[in-house]
């Protein structure tokens, strides 16, 4: 009897751990998705305008938080999934879009808006980017060659040697996928912190009646 009363238990802190989760990943999708049309509505407005001081500034704030939505969503699969090769199908999915992300960022960042910033005269923001593209590179040469190989080899271009193919699956690392999927979610949270004080400058700026 005892035991049975441990697994009830044990079944209903598991679905409230779930559904907290589930809330605090719909919140961060609802802050992204509400940031991408808020941004998405500007640049379009700017463009209108024919007002391309920001455009690659304001391009990377919606990239970025469209890959933030992505990668929500497949971490909160990877985690509550029991299947293993479910949990594997979605490590594999994480694999590409880190590693398309990160070599997306490091042009959009590095090269991109920092040579926009350096346009602008927005001095101030160049030392906060240049870090910020940094630790995204760091990231990137630490962490690309196993996620580069998830991609090639089992999504992307898919092994067409079954048997091989098998083999790389059963040693799929589904945890470090899952952390590296992690860390860059802290990177890209970073980057839209410092990205939001980008914005609320040009507003103020702005709404001054001058333009950068």
């Amino acid at each position: 009897m005892f035991g049975k009363f441990k697994r009830i238990k044990a079944e209903k802190d598991l679905k409230n751990s779930r559904s907290e989760l589930k809330k605090a990943i719909d919140d961060n999708i609802t802050s992204s998705q509400t940031s991408i049309d808020d941004i998405s509505e500007i640049l379009a407005d700017f463009k209108k305008h024919k007002y391309s001081k920001h455009d690659a500034f304001l391009n990377l704030c919606i990239f970025s938080d469209i890959v933030n939505i992505d990668l929500s969503i497949l971490l909160e699969k990877l985690r509550i999934a029991e299947r293993e090769q479910e949990k594997k199908l979605f490590a594999r999915v994480i694999a590409v879009t880190l590693i398309d992300y990160l070599d997306n960022i490091s042009v959009l960042i590095g090269r991109d808006c920092l040579r926009e910033l350096k346009t602008n005269n927005m001095n101030e923001f160049i030392y906060e980017f240049k870090s910020i593209h940094k630790r995204f590179s760091k990231f990137k040469k630490e962490k690309q060659q196993p996620l580069r190989e998830i991609r090639n080899k089992t999504l992307a271009h898919k092994s067409k040697d079954a048997l091989e193919l098998n083999d790389y699956l059963k040693k799929l690392d589904v945890e470090s996928v899952y952390q590296n999927g992690l860390e860059v979610k802290k990177l890209s949270k970073e980057f839209i912190d410092l990205s939001t004080k980008v914005i609320l400058f040009i507003a103020d700026y702005m709404k001054a009646g001058r333009k950068l």
